[in-house]
């Protein structure tokens, strides 16, 4: 059983990787998690695994309050969050509990962000249930809901006590879902590691086979982040926006049409593509990381995008300084340079050259 520790602000929030539902309440028998748990789940992820781990979290004492979403992006929104605030106070959750999570980043991102206001911030769990959330959404301590002009506007930086990844609950995702998590993986090859962009480039290599060890050094490459630059103060931390920047606004703008693993995929090629036409890459290191978005069958076509509207919900953009719009883009692959700064005019101007294929 994989575990990696991260670091922070002198905590440590341990990943437990390859980890059964079933054993959930091993990790929560001390007083340190409170006597109860508010639940947090969607209602595809609950009818999967919910009695499960209540269930386990029951054989150790805890009382289990659960509270069940409505699955997909347009949660995230404050409505919900006062729901769940509302339920925690309904249910006595007092500051010593722990709200869980189980599912995908969008309940890990309302559910952590409800911890950290309710009572000035209670006990928070992890449990992903997706491949996007596993290596991404739920590292880090991002929480956040969404604005009606832009994606995770309002919301705090709040480390979990812990995550626990199962991986055996990825058996259960759809193709599309799967395909979200790909694109993350390709992110972190771009932007660090050579040898998870080699295994992601070449179709012949299979991911099950190669799975855990794509998810640990995904998970390792955002602890060191993460360790350095929690709160995205020192630059470092930017690094993981490489895709996100045209991405969300691509997201946001034709939502629902492109899942978030979607629109992040055609963000990476877009992005690319400006940093080659600024001089930043080589035709060649856009060409690897286009192939790879496209060997791996993900979206990475403008065709059918309305290009001049999504690029105005980058001035909502919390990367965004004195107009300019801060990217980042490869360099070579393992290796980005951020802070790169656009109008979006400039950017408009490039992606209209962008060649379809």
């Amino acid at each position: 059983m994989p575990e990696i520790n991260i670091r922070v602000a002198g905590n440590i929030c341990p990943v437990y990787i390859g980890c059964p539902l079933e054993k959930i309440g091993s990790k929560m028998k001390t007083n340190t998690y409170g006597r109860k748990v508010l639940l947090l789940s969607d209602k595809n992820v609950f009818r999967l695994y919910g009695n499960r781990v209540k269930e386990a979290l029951a054989s150790t004492g805890k009382e289990v309050v659960d509270m069940v979403l409505v699955p997909g992006e347009k949660t995230k929104n404050f409505k919900q969050l006062e729901r769940i605030i509302g339920t925690c106070a309904e249910n006595k959750i007092s500051r010593d509990d722990t709200l869980l999570t189980l599912g995908g980043g969008v309940i890990s991102d309302i559910g952590g962000f409800a911890a950290s206001i309710y009572m000035r911030g209670i006990n928070f769990v992890v449990v992903p249930t997706t491949l996007l959330a596993q290596v991404d959404a739920a590292i880090g301590g991002k929480t956040a809901v969404n604005l009606p002009v832009g994606k995770n506007l309002v919301g705090t930086f709040y480390q979990p006590s812990f995550v626990y990844i199962d991986m055996k609950t990825l058996e259960t995702l759809s193709y599309n879902e799967m395909q979200q998590g790909l694109a993350e993986i390709i992110k972190y090859g771009v932007i660090k590691s050579k040898k998870i962009f080699d295994i992601m480039e070449d179709t012949s290599r299979d991911i099950k086979s190669n799975l855990e060890f794509l998810m640990s050094e995904s998970i390792k490459i955002k602890k060191t982040v993460v360790e350095k630059d929690e709160k995205e103060k020192k630059g470092l931390r930017e690094i993981l926006n490489f895709g996100h920047t045209l991405g969300h606004a691509i997201e946001i703008s034709h939502f629902p049409r492109f899942s978030h693993g979607q629109a992040v995929a055609i963000g990476m090629v877009g992005e690319s593509y400006i940093s080659l036409c600024v001089g930043i890459c080589k035709q060649d290191t856009f060409d690897r990381i286009k192939n790879a978005v496209k060997g791996r069958k993900l979206s990475f076509s403008f065709t059918d995008i309305n290009l001049e509207y999504a690029l105005q919900f980058m001035r909502y953009d919390k990367k965004v300084r004195q107009g300019n719009i801060r990217f980042v883009l490869p360099e070579k692959i393992g290796s980005v340079k951020t802070g790169i700064p656009l109008n979006i005019e400039e950017v408009q101007k490039i992606l209209k050259t962008l060649p379809e294929e």
